[in-house]
């Protein structure tokens, strides 16, 4: 069996990253100068100028993807590998940017709700850790 290299395991994180990034490009025109980064309940309570909320997430990511790669095990603490932490990062972010994204087009939701999924994708991270004795 062909185990991915962690260099094709990090371009999956990132390009996923990067697709909220491109729609933003795409509807760049349609977002607002100022975009809601945070959330105080269904309040949006910090905001961030268009370029750092849509640039500025995706290359958070992907800096928090080398971080992984490169700091030691023990600075990291990564349930269930590196390999599996790492897409989830690129999942968690590319929901995240997307979120935004979403937000500032005008379309209203729970924001508490939104963050459900990536709890729920958290915590199987985390049993599959226990269960393989990874954490």
């Amino acid at each position: 069996m062909n185990v991915p290299s962690t260099r094709s395991i990090d371009a999956v994180a990132v390009g996923t990253m990067a697709l909220p990034l491109v729609a933003a490009a795409l509807l760049w025109g349609s977002l607002p100068a100022e975009m809601a980064i945070h959330w105080n309940g269904e309040t949006p309570d910090t905001v961030v100028a268009k370029p750092l909320a849509t640039v500025g997430l995706f290359a958070f990511g992907a800096a928090s993807v080398a971080f992984v790669r490169i700091a030691p095990d023990s600075a990291t603490s990564t349930p269930g590998g590196t390999t599996l932490s790492v897409l989830f990062l690129g999942v968690t972010f590319a929901w995240v940017q997307a979120t935004v994204l979403v937000w500032n087009l005008g379309y209203r939701f729970d924001v508490g709700r939104a963050v459900l999924p990536i709890l729920a994708l958290a915590g199987l991270l985390v049993a599959y850790a226990v269960r393989s004795g990874r954490f």
